[in-house]
């Protein structure tokens, strides 16, 4: 009986990205990560056995097809893929990986404007379940949620009218807060006033 362990073809492909130096950084503004990103869907169809999709969506890329350009099914495909590979990736094989090659995979597949809706969230996570692979996502959808709500009270503590009313609540209080010291100034100066009044009248008595 044959016990040779086939390679994960995602391992492969990161370790074939940091031999070749492929771009990898998420939301590079220059190239994208195109190069590994095409890479990464067309890994799927040649390790199943298939023929890459002859219809795409239009794009403006000719070349370096990314999952955004296939249609919906194909991009169901993708996703279960590449899900169950990384499923079988190891604690060990994660940690070795390039940290920015499997955050733009991770992106691939649960990026909004691919394939991602409630369903195949779920999809995603029920695939990967416990492995080192589903901790390492909810790992990621923490720190999302974490930058989202940052960026909520960034954007509520910076609203012009919020920045606006608090300036008039703050005028109003030192407002408020400056008549409360002339009355109280008002008070005592007359207290002050007849008392020297009244202690000048016992002294010349």
């Amino acid at each position: 009986m044959n016990n040779i362990k086939t390679a994960n073809w995602i391992k492969s492909l990161t370790d074939q990205a940091q031999k070749e130096d492929w771009c990898v950084r998420s939301g590079c503004t220059t190239c994208g990560s195109l190069v590994f990103r095409s890479s990464l869907i067309k890994k799927c169809f040649q390790n199943s056995n298939l023929a890459f999709p002859d219809k795409t969506r239009p794009s403006r890329r000719s070349k370096n097809l990314i999952i955004v350009d296939l249609f919906s099914d194909d991009i169901k495909f993708c996703v279960k893929t590449i899900s169950k590979e990384l499923a079988n990736l190891n604690a060990e094989d994660m940690h070795r990986i390039d940290t920015d090659a499997l955050r733009i995979i991770f992106q691939e597949i649960y990026s909004p404007s691919s394939y991602s809706n409630a369903t195949n969230v779920k999809l995603i996570h029920d695939i990967l379940g416990d492995s080192p692979a589903g901790y390492y996502l909810k790992s990621m959808e923490n720190h999302a949620k974490e930058l989202a709500e940052q960026r909520r009270k960034y954007e509520i503590d910076n609203n012009p009218k919020i920045l606006e009313e608090n300036r008039r609540i703050k005028k109003e209080f030192k407002a408020k807060a400056h008549a409360k010291r002339i009355i109280k100034y008002n008070k005592f100066s007359f207290i002050k006033k007849y008392w020297f009044k009244f202690k000048n009248l016992f002294r010349q008595k």
